[in-house]
């Protein structure tokens, strides 16, 4: 039995996850993070998603950090805080809610009213550049 042989099928087929990984955006920061909406709140329209706080920081978006988001051809700037009061009126918020996932909101807006959006539709989300 050749055992160079053995051992280089499992190094190549490492060698092509990784590659996977980065072209499908896991570990890489480049490549948008896709969001599906999975609510939108109905006093205040704001946009809860299932984008998880983990995928967000692995794409290194944190909290106190700025990214955007783009829907429909539109691309808004987001602050990731902890509450509404870290951004001014009328500005664009994600917070991580109980779930863990992210929510889109305005503070002392209706966000999804905003987008034109609704239940089932993607936005995309990557750092700010």
């Amino acid at each position: 039995m050749n055992t160079t042989r053995n051992r280089r099928i499992p190094l190549a087929l490492l060698m092509a996850l990784t590659a996977g990984c980065a072209i499908f955006g896991q570990g890489s920061r480049d490549l948008p993070l896709a969001a599906v909406i999975v609510r939108i709140s109905d006093e205040y329209a704001n946009i809860n998603t299932d984008l998880s706080a983990e995928r967000l920081a692995a794409a290194g978006i944190t909290q106190k950090t700025m990214f955007t988001a783009t829907i429909k051809g539109r691309q808004i700037t987001v602050l990731l805080g902890s509450s509404y009061a870290d951004v001014p009126r009328g500005d664009w918020i994600a917070l991580i809610e109980e779930d863990g996932n992210m929510q889109l909101a305005i503070s002392f807006g209706h966000a999804a009213t905003e987008l034109g959006c609704s239940v089932g539709d993607t936005l995309f989300v990557q750092p700010a550049r």
